[in-house]
């Protein structure tokens, strides 16, 4: 069964959820956050949550990394969690790997800061996950790690070219909702 969702943060500015759901849209994945720092929690996310939960949509999360170690990836799962505690969640919470440097440090380091957030928020009991694009997926994440966590890949085409099971597949940033202003 194919369902739809959409990723929303605080660059999405104040939802109208009902207009969304009309939309048929049956998911949202929302950013808790980036960073290592409380004050990276995004200033929307709560708002975001409630909102969402109260129109019946199934919700996820997701927390944009800037790890430079697994020190860093531990703190910022420490992080997320103050974020996201207390909340029900659906779906995962996804760890959203996208700056140059994890790619230029390569496959061992991306495995290592994916694992290090993923585990930790496994001991609390978390459903866990990470985002990547495509082309890096399969260049910088071993099959052991792609394959212990769900995998939210990005890939802006028309039929996504991955053969290894995955969650969610985002195929294009450029989708328009009602309820919402952006992209």
């Amino acid at each position: 069964m194919i369902k739809k969702g959409i990723d929303v943060s605080v660059w999405d500015g104040n939802i109208d959820f009902n207009a969304v759901k009309a939309s048929g849209i049956d998911f949202v994945i929302i950013r808790a956050g980036y960073g290592s720092h409380s004050s990276g929690i995004d200033k929307l996310f709560e708002q975001n949550y409630y909102r969402a939960k109260k129109t019946n949509l199934n919700v996820g999360a997701y927390w944009y990394s800037y790890a430079k170690s697994t020190k860093d990836a531990l703190i910022e799962a420490n992080t997320c969690m103050n974020a996201i505690k207390g909340k029900q969640f659906d779906y995962p919470i996804y760890l959203d790997v996208e700056e140059p440097y994890f790619f230029t440090n390569g496959k061992e380091f991306c495995d290592s800061i994916i694992t290090t957030f993923c585990n930790e928020l496994e001991k609390y009991k978390y459903f866990t996950g990470f985002y990547m694009s495509l082309d890096y997926l399969k260049e910088y994440v071993s099959p052991t790690v792609s394959s212990r966590y769900t995998v939210w890949v990005a890939d802006y085409a028309n039929k996504l070219n991955y053969n290894v099971p995955y969650g969610i597949w985002q195929y294009t940033s450029n989708g328009s909702i009602n309820g919402i202003q952006n992209n």
